[in-house]
């Protein structure tokens, strides 16, 4: 028979240790529910074109760089390649008339040039001519012009002897100084001769009735003008044709570009979902598929207001999985509160009703991620305690023998 005083204080040991229990555990951060969760990517076809998928099972595992998709367009947009093609094909037109128009304007060039040195030819000889026909004018004048002389100072000998009339003196010494007229106008045609020579020999030509230049001369000079026109025409064309090219290769790199594409994993991840079938054309930019980023694993938890309003940022916390001893520590990243629906635009799995009348909570767990077993173990749920209650070492002792 126990004593009553032993059955009194067993009661209230009894009494004591449900109290600390059920005062401890609402005092412990414990989740009421946690998720493996991770961002989803969605690919979009990165041309227009039919699309073919290579990986057809929804929950496959992929691997980074994966090709999960080949997109052909057979109709590729082309019109402006034809554009360029076609202004190539104006400009080599131009070009060629260009280097026919240089080629007959240098044939003309070298015709007048020809012209215009047999005329300089002719002209300095005819200018030659003149000048010895002057030269030789000019000793018949001299030899004039002594013979006058000579008989004005047989006039004035006779005159002043007495045997000469005032007249004949007079017409003596008149026919002198007409001589000494002749004899100087001869000199002056000579040195005009010799100045028209030194021009006519240096291209340039002088005299009554004419011109610097003779027509032949005036007519290589206008092909010259023409001939430069042409050959800057020429050069302009050359460099527009060499840019078209250039812009004719470019265009057919970007139509091979966009003729045909692939569309491969970014990561390594879980295919979550098609948004575009086999067979199926697609346009540029359209959602194809969806896949989650195992590398970007998180755990999303809901907690009491009163848990987390004592949580803050960079709080250290721990998970385990239902069914699993092995537990990942974790860090509070994201405090998002109740009502956070929009922040799991993104996420694979998203919350409940339930969870949205809660209060949010994100962590990181860097071991879970690396765990190649839970990595992208996206969907499994688990608890997340922030600090330890008096049951929290029976819990993983049961999770370690399979209980819980």
């Amino acid at each position: 028979m126990i004593p009553r005083w032993l059955r009194f204080v067993l009661g209230m040991a009894v009494v004591a240790v449900g109290l600390y229990v059920v005062i401890g555990e609402q005092f412990s951060g414990t989740s009421a529910d946690a998720v493996i969760n991770a961002q989803v990517l969605t690919l979009r076809a990165p041309i227009d074109g039919q699309i073919s998928l290579t990986v057809h099972t929804l929950g496959a595992r992929i691997s980074a760089n994966e090709l999960l998709a080949t997109l052909v367009d057979p109709r590729p947009d082309d019109a402006r390649l034809v554009d360029l093609q076609r202004a190539a094909v104006q400009t080599t037109s131009e070009l060629k008339r260009l280097k026919d128009r240089s080629a007959a304007l240098i044939a003309a060039q070298v015709g007048y040039q020809r012209q215009a040195d047999s005329y300089l030819f002719g002209r300095v000889e005819q200018i030659q001519a003149r000048l010895s026909e002057a030269n030789t004018a000019l000793e018949a004048a001299l030899a004039r012009l002594r013979e006058s002389e000579a008989t004005y100072r047989r006039s004035a000998e006779l005159g002043r002897n007495g045997y000469q009339s005032q007249a004949e003196l007079n017409r003596s010494r008149s026919s002198a100084e007409v001589g000494v007229q002749d004899v100087q106008a001869t000199r002056d045609r000579i040195r005009f001769l010799t100045i028209e020579l030194e021009s006519a020999k240096r291209g340039t030509f002088i005299g009554e009735a004419y011109s610097d230049a003779p027509y032949s001369q005036q007519r290589v000079q206008e092909m010259t003008f023409l001939l430069g026109e042409a050959m800057v025409d020429s050069n302009d064309r050359t460099e527009r044709l060499d840019a078209l090219r250039k812009q004719i290769n470019e265009e057919r790199l970007r139509l091979n570009r966009f003729t045909d594409a692939k569309i491969a994993a970014p990561v390594q991840g879980i295919l979550w979902e098609f948004m575009s079938g086999g067979g199926e054309y697609v346009r540029k930019a359209q959602d194809v598929l969806r896949i989650v980023d195992c590398t970007s694993s998180i755990v999303t938890a809901s907690v009491r207001e009163a848990v987390y309003n004592r949580l803050k940022v960079g709080d250290a916390a721990q998970f385990r999985l239902i069914g699993e001893a092995r537990t990942f520590q974790a860090t509070v990243v994201r405090l998002a509160g109740s009502g956070a629906n929009t922040v799991y635009r993104t996420l694979a799995i998203g919350p409940s009703e339930e969870h949205l009348k809660r209060f949010d909570v994100t962590l990181v767990a860097p071991s879970l991620v690396s765990d190649p077993d839970f990595a992208c173990a996206v969907g499994r749920t688990g608890r997340v305690t922030f600090s330890a209650g008096p049951l929290q070492f029976w819990r993983n002792w049961l999770a370690e023998v399979g209980l819980i």
